[in-house]
């Protein structure tokens, strides 16, 4: 693995599903510190490279990287460096909030006193304190999913991969997991995110990526990102190339 490694790395990755192309050779490269955003309309592809990068589907052709570890072929080492949140907060139903952390943390080798103040941390910063020990079943969506999001805070990852991370929190948490993000970036962790808001994605992101199709059709900051037909910004970009230019 080179140092200078990117913190994720798309190399022509593929997928296909039988006849349907969910994903056409995808290079895309994210640098340590970056705040990306994937966005692009339904079935664009996005939550298929995700999936390829946090090992929960399988290339059909090329390869993802993170740290310059292939997924595919080291898995264990790219997903120790990997904090994931997908797009359904998935727990299980009898654990606690504590019980699950306890439980993930223990997957990535945490244990002991260091592993029970990652847990507090992580409960209070994600508000989580009145419910660590009610059953996850009994809890709201927006609840577990920020039980989600500690998860994978709680390991300190160097790469953020989120889904839709948004979806489900209030006005109070969206604030707090932007600036959260934010300050991850700063410190040199990068972070990958999907949204279909695209003021969230204009509003938070450092770099953005539209994808249409299965493919990368534009990737630029967010505010600067231009179409060759002339629209600058990542809305008006976003909407000539799914609507079309105007006329």
């Amino acid at each position: 693995m080179a140092a200078s490694a990117p913190a994720a790395l798309f190399e022509k990755a593929t997928k296909r599903y039988g006849g349907l192309l969910a994903l056409d050779a995808l290079d895309l490269s994210i640098p340590s510190g970056a705040l990306f955003a994937l966005v692009g309309p339904n079935g664009a592809g996005k939550t298929t490279a995700l999936g390829l990068l946090t090992g929960l589907l399988a290339p059909t052709s090329g390869r993802a990287l993170v740290s310059g570890f292939d997924v595919a072929r080291e898995p264990l080492e790219a997903k120790k460096r990997l904090g994931f949140v997908p797009d359904r907060p998935l727990l299980w139903p009898r654990w606690t909030p504590r019980e699950t952390l306890r439980f993930v943390g223990a997957a990535f080798g945490l244990a002991g006193a260091e592993l029970e103040a990652r847990i507090d941390r992580e409960l209070a910063a994600q508000g989580l304190c009145e419910v660590a020990d009610a059953r996850n079943d009994s809890l709201s969506h927006g609840t577990r999913q920020r039980v989600a999001l500690a998860q994978a805070f709680l390991h300190d990852p160097t790469l953020y991969v989120l889904d839709e991370p948004m979806v489900g929190l209030d006005p109070v948490a969206q604030r707090t997991l932007a600036e959260r993000l934010l300050g991850k970036a700063a410190a040199g962790a990068s972070v990958l995110f999907t949204t279909h808001q695209l003021q969230v994605a204009e509003e938070l992101a450092s770099d953005a990526g539209l994808l249409v199709g299965g493919q990368l059709v534009a990737r630029g900051s967010p505010r600067d990102m231009r179409s060759v037909g002339g629209a600058t910004g990542l809305s008006a970009v976003f909407f000539e190339h799914v609507d079309g230019p105007a006329g």
